[in-house]
């Protein structure tokens, strides 16, 4: 089969590969989608490390049951998202619904196992989401990833109904914390970097944009976020950039009580005074990821039309240079997606 993988001198091609065969309980999907996200540049760019080089890229996918190994109830045909987080479903997380936080298995697909930029994946069957018809392949891929992130976050964030929410970052995930917020029923700014990615976000369910530019200061966001709440702050600032100068920002921008929710990986580092948390009792709350509800919830959102992802374009698997060079310069409107075959 086709697969796209990273090599141990961090280059990103195409390869001929054996096509894996299903062991007990597991299903090799045949892929009819996969997401090209933010995180496939921390992998490419040596941030973060597969357990071994070279691996197949790819941590959002959809498809087909191709073939089912024995002790599995999934039909060939069937329709599926796959959950790229592997866990073991019995320690004391996975246990509580957090498999995410699984403290047994290590293994997550397209991050350091093989993943889904190829025209078959291997998955347990427990990680899979059967998909309704009416939500197609490459919506179901992105929200493998960015969808169920969006879910998580804005639940781990606590946000209530009238609440306001800030989201700096409108992009493959910040665009989809948007909409997830404000079907929640929060009045959510969103804080873009161009007026397109504003005026995405304001189709999708903002009630108010701020656009900073590349060249633009971001101390300024929090005054700037209170001019625009009646003085208050924001209950909750989701913050999907992940740079020093915008973490502080978004710490700066809550009112009392107000959560800083920290979604996605970055290189910078946070460093702020205690107090500026103790005279506000604000909080911080980081996620990873998604538990494997958030997933269902997702594709239950799309299939109700209350989640929708903005294709900003689908490539050939081969393609993959072209995809991650237009998501490196920050010029994709939405999400992306490779299509096998």
């Amino acid at each position: 089969m086709r697969a796209i993988q990273v090599q141990p001198d961090l280059t990103v091609h195409g390869s001929d590969v054996d096509t894996p065969r299903p062991g007990r309980q597991e299903v090799l999907v045949r892929v009819q989608a996969a997401g090209v996200c933010g995180t496939d540049l921390h992998i490419v760019d040596g941030m973060i490390k597969p357990d071994a080089y070279p691996m197949t890229l790819g941590h959002e996918m959809a498809g087909v049951v191709a073939e089912a190994g024995p002790g599995v109830a999934l039909a060939p045909g069937t329709r599926v998202a796959v959950f790229n987080k592997l866990f073991c479903g019995a320690c004391e997380q996975c246990l509580l619904g957090r498999v995410n936080l699984c403290t047994v298995e290590p293994g997550q697909l397209g991050f350091n196992r093989d993943g889904g930029d190829a025209e078959y994946v291997l998955a347990p069957e427990r990680n899979l989401a059967v998909l309704p018809d009416v939500v197609d392949f490459a919506t179901a891929a992105v929200l493998s990833c960015a969808g169920m992130t969006a879910v998580h976050a804005t639940r781990m964030s606590g946000l209530e109904s009238g609440q306001t929410a800030v989201v700096n970052g409108i992009g493959g995930v910040g665009i989809l914390v948007v909409q997830v917020a404000e079907r929640a029923g929060a009045s959510v700014v969103a804080v873009a970097d161009s007026a397109d990615k504003a005026d995405l976000a304001t189709k999708h369910g903002a009630a108010d944009v701020i656009v900073l530019g590349p060249g633009d200061d971001y101390a300024t966001l929090p005054g700037t976020v209170r001019s625009r709440t009646g003085g208050r702050g924001a209950h909750v600032f989701f913050d999907l950039v992940g740079t020093t100068g915008t973490m502080t920002a978004g710490i700066r921008s809550l009112g009392p009580r107000g959560r800083f929710v920290s979604t996605g990986y970055t290189g910078q580092s946070l460093s702020i005074h205690p107090i500026e948390f103790i005279l506000s009792e604000a909080s911080l709350v980081s996620t990873v990821a998604a538990a494997r509800t958030d997933l269902n919830d997702a594709i239950a959102m799309a299939a109700k039309g209350d989640l929708v992802v903005p294709l900003a374009g689908s490539y050939p698997l081969d393609a993959i240079a072209d995809a991650l060079s237009a998501l490196r310069s920050r010029s994709v409107l939405g999400r992306q997606v490779l299509i096998p075959g």
